[in-house]
């Protein structure tokens, strides 16, 4: 649905060649039938004839423009009988009162809204009349009622006023239906923040008892990992005490018997052999640590991390020599270099590197799982919550079909869904569907969601009925409030930007001359031409009534003569005194020099 004078003055453009080629002068309509037969792109004139577009060469009409196939969609208006004969009746719809047959006044037609495909006229604009919208001024009138339009009043039956007096427009309607969507949004966000809180404790609760499992389950794994561990280190520590026991009364025995058979040689022998078990239990020792550090934590991060550490102890190879001093930096090549030489452990545990890392990674998937869960949950809950509010605005799509429009909707493209004062029909709701204006739609029909899905339509519809019968005196009230309140809000903040605009050209003039001689209501001198503006000067200037005149002779331009130039040979009383060598010194207001 189109509004007429929405289409006023748009351009006409080709679609063959995309050339902007005429501008819509008017409407022109068959009052008769309810009928729009094209539209009027030049006038009649002395020699010419009117020129004209039927609507069946229209193909679009948009925000900005109206589509036509070609340069030959544009006919005389001659060559259409039909619109000939509405020219030639020459019958202005602007304007034309509307009565109804007892001698009622219902307001003047301003415009009208038609179909854009089929050219139906749906309904007709009335501005002013004992109906008027008291924001707007207009009501509609629907095109089907019995509408006899003439030269200069049209004539509509009796029951077309009762129709136009239920129309729920106004102040009223809509200060009820913002009560009415406060109320009901404040219940439903009760309601919604209630089960949101129960089902948040649900889940945390659920989360926490979750992660103690885990946690518990994890510490239990570690305890049994590390007591396995240690088991292992004990066993293998034995064993290797058992063999190096055995070597050793093997070794002893060898050295009796050697010393028995070579006693110059015992000495040396019993020294390597001491040292070979020494070697052995180092060996052994260091197995065990590398075993259980390994365990723990996997070789490559052992590597990671060491890089770029400082060691908190030497840290030798296995032939004793020094790999790293305490306080040394690791690098890649030490990290790579320890590893061959099979010391990356004792190089991990000696930059400080944790043998629990692996339980902290494992309680912090926990944890992210966890929250994983949680977002899935409210994923979920959103997605309920949608649908259900999808449900909601179908039934109130289904309740508000009978209402009156509040307030004209319209679709992004300027195409009217509804006018303000239409009844809600099934093609109205059609059209709000079709162009996703459902919420806009219902908005403009004083309808909220929860008060739809609650109440049905008649009651709604009598409670309204009455309250408008009733409180007009109210109405008016509180109209005159609104305005009062309007009107010393404004005042405050005039007074208060005035005040602040002063405070700001004071701070501006402050340090600088002054153009002109100030002088007070007795001609006493406040400042002197090219004399600095000071305190004292806007105190007096203000005590004076004169501050407006200091404010507006402030020199604000870079000067381009020199201060004793511009300085004038008497002072005045507020200007600040100065010595012979130019300097100022402070004295009191009003004190001589």
């Amino acid at each position: 649905m189109r509004k007429g004078s929405d289409v006023i003055d748009k351009v006409v453009v080709t679609s063959d060649k995309g050339q902007k080629i005429q501008r819509i002068l008017d409407l022109i309509f068959d009052h008769k039938r309810n009928q729009l037969l094209g539209f009027l792109v030049e006038e009649k004139g002395m020699f010419r004839d009117a020129k004209v577009i039927p609507l069946q060469e229209v193909q679009a009409i948009g925000s900005d423009a109206i589509i036509v196939k070609s340069k030959e969609s544009i006919v005389k208006a001659h060559r259409v009988p039909a619109i000939k004969e509405i020219l030639h009746q020459n019958i202005v719809l602007r304007g034309t009162r509307i009565l109804t047959t007892e001698g009622l006044y219902l307001g003047g037609l301003v415009d009208l809204f038609f179909d854009e495909h089929s050219g139906l006229v749906e309904g007709y604009e009335v501005s002013g009349g004992v109906f008027a919208d008291a924001y707007s001024g207009r009501s509609f009138v629907p095109a089907p009622e019995a509408l006899t339009i003439g030269d200069d009043v049209a004539f509509v039956p009796p029951e077309t006023a009762q129709m136009m007096e239920e129309q729920v427009g106004g102040i009223r309607g809509a200060v009820q239906a913002t009560e009415d969507r406060f109320q009901e949004s404040a219940q439903t966000a009760s309601r919604r923040l209630q089960s949101a809180s129960q089902n948040a404790g649900e889940q945390l609760q659920s989360s926490v008892e979750n992660v103690n499992r885990r946690l518990q389950s994890a510490s239990q794994n570690a305890g049994e990992q590390l007591q396995s561990s240690v088991e292992n280190v004990n066993r293998r520590l034995q064993s290797a005490s058992q063999n190096a026991g055995e070597q050793l009364q093997s070794s002893v025995e060898n050295v009796n018997r050697r010393l028995q058979s070579a006693n110059q040689n015992a000495g040396e022998q019993l020294q390597a052999a001491t040292d070979a078990t020494s070697s052995k239990l180092q060996d052994l020792n260091r197995n065990a640590a590398a075993s259980l550090t390994n365990n723990l934590v996997d070789p490559a991060e052992q590597k990671v991390y060491v890089i770029g550490k400082h060691v908190e102890r030497d840290v030798l190879t296995p032939d004793g020599s020094v790999l790293l001093l305490q306080g040394q930096e690791v690098t890649l090549v030490d990290a790579e270099a320890a590893a061959r030489m099979g010391i990356l452990d004792q190089l991990y545990r000696a930059t400080g590197g944790s043998l629990t890392a692996n339980i902290s990674r494992n309680l912090q998937a926990a944890t992210e799982s966890t929250s994983n869960r949680i977002g899935s949950a409210t994923m979920s809950s959103a997605a309920n919550l949608r649908h259900s509010v999808n449900g909601l605005a179908a039934q109130a799509m289904q309740q508000a079909r009978g209402r009156r429009i509040l307030q004209t909707v319209r679709a992004d493209d300027g195409l009217i869904i509804a006018a303000s004062g239409q009844i809600v029909t099934e093609s109205v709701l059609a059209r709000a569907q079709t162009y996703g204006k459902q919420a806009e739609l219902l908005k403009a029909a004083g309808l909220a969601l929860a008060t739809a899905v609650r109440s049905t339509t008649s009651d709604t519809w009598l409670e309204t009925k009455v309250q408008l019968r009733q409180g007009t005196s109210v109405a008016q009230e509180n109209l005159n409030t609104f305005w009062q309140a309007l009107k010393q809000k404004a005042e405050m903040l005039q007074k208060r930007s005035t005040r602040a605009m002063r405070k700001q050209r004071i701070e501006l003039a402050l340090g600088r001359p002054v153009t002109r001689v100030i002088l007070d209501p007795e001609d006493n001198v406040i400042l002197n031409v090219g004399e600095l503006i000071t305190h004292c000067a806007v105190r007096q200037a203000e005590e004076g009534g004169v501050l407006n005149i200091l404010l507006s002779s402030v020199y604000i331009k870079e000067p381009e003569i020199s201060g004793q130039e511009l300085r004038a040979e008497e002072h005045g009383m507020a200007a600040l005194p100065h010595h012979h060598n130019g300097r100022y010194r402070n004295l009191k207001p009003n004190q001589s020099q």
